[in-house]
């Protein structure tokens, strides 16, 4: 059978922060390898399949009010055993936020990484 690729949205960076993901009949959990603001790859506790959508919690190691950003609905688009791409399907303004500055930082703390590696 020929798979099927869909170029990715946004550009990727490389993460690690747990998430906590809720099936109708089960609470997973699991950690995020690479986020963009359009979703993320991860493996988790629970396996999921394509077409699967649900609440999702992003545990972000930033200044947030609360350490879990809330992603209202994502959706499973491959997996393969444990190991699953999401794409975040609804989010509130607030969060969208926050997760872009998150980006943002982490993306900003890479270049400075590189940029000290290179003047070594």
């Amino acid at each position: 059978m020929a798979r099927v690729y869909a170029v990715r949205a946004g550009q990727r960076i490389s993460v690690r922060c747990p998430f906590l993901y809720h099936g109708e009949e089960f609470h997973g959990k699991g950690q995020l390898w690479d986020l963009s603001a359009s979703g993320w790859r991860a493996t988790g506790d629970h396996p999921v399949a394509p077409g699967m959508s649900m609440p999702v919690y992003l545990e972000l190691a930033d200044d947030g009010e609360s350490k879990y950003l809330l992603i209202d609905s994502a959706i499973v688009r491959w997996s393969n055993g444990r190991d699953a791409g999401w794409e975040i399907r609804t989010i509130d303004a607030i969060s969208r936020a926050r997760l872009i500055r998150f980006l943002d930082q982490v993306e900003d703390e890479l270049s400075c990484q590189l940029v000290e590696a290179r003047s070594r």
